[in-house]
């Protein structure tokens, strides 16, 4: 008899332990499942997603070039070869500019003429209609391009004047904060591809 009680007692612990075991290897497996299931979903950004902000910053710094005529600092992203890419078309823009003395006798020290220049970009749709009112999404695009073709930032300028030239055609007068330095800037618009400087000319006096 003892030795039946024995065995039970026996067998019944290893129930106990085999339960125990099973309980302990459920628990590990379930740590397991989670950890992975964060590493694959919760863990460094997707591809898509670094390019897309990879583009975002690249139109960034598009946009404040063409505001503020100079170059903005290069991103994490872009490449070496992209960085040369873009200083050789800055150098060649620079040196495809003309420069022709003004008329004797007139305000104009100089004009400024550069096949380089391109449009500035859009977000208006065709047929275009020139808009000369301050709060306008064409006024702000003119500015840009009077930015773009002169080197001053909209925010530096004194606008003196922003006016008809002819069908699709612009012209602005202004002068840097400090008024040092006076410009007129001829501008026209390209179907589709935003307002673009033709000539700018520099004068000795404020307007």
């Amino acid at each position: 008899m003892g030795q039946i009680e024995t065995r039970f007692a026996a067998r019944a612990k290893r129930r106990r332990i085999n339960r125990w075991l099973n309980g302990a290897i459920a628990v590990v497996v379930l740590l397991i499942l989670i950890v992975g299931g964060n590493l694959l979903f919760g863990g460094e950004p997707s591809k898509k997603e670094m390019d897309r902000e990879a583009k975002t910053e690249a139109a960034n710094a598009k946009r404040v070039e063409v505001e503020t005529g100079k170059a903005a600092a290069p991103t994490e992203a872009e490449t070496p070869a992209e960085e040369e890419d873009a200083a050789s078309t800055d150098e060649t823009s620079k040196a495809g500019a003309t420069e022709t003395p003004g008329p004797p006798g007139s305000n104009v020290e100089k004009e400024i003429v550069n096949p380089a220049w391109q449009p500035i970009g859009t977000t208006q749709s065709e047929p275009h209609e020139t808009v000369f009112k301050k709060d306008s999404v064409d006024w702000k695009e003119m500015l840009d391009a009077v930015s773009y073709a002169t080197g001053i930032a909209p925010e530096e300028m004194i606008v003196w004047f922003i006016g008809n030239n002819g069908p699709n055609k612009a012209v602005a007068t202004i002068s840097t904060k400090d008024q040092a330095a006076h410009y007129k800037v001829y501008i026209e618009w390209v179907t589709n591809e935003g307002w673009k400087p033709t000539k700018v000319q520099k004068l000795k006096q404020k307007p």
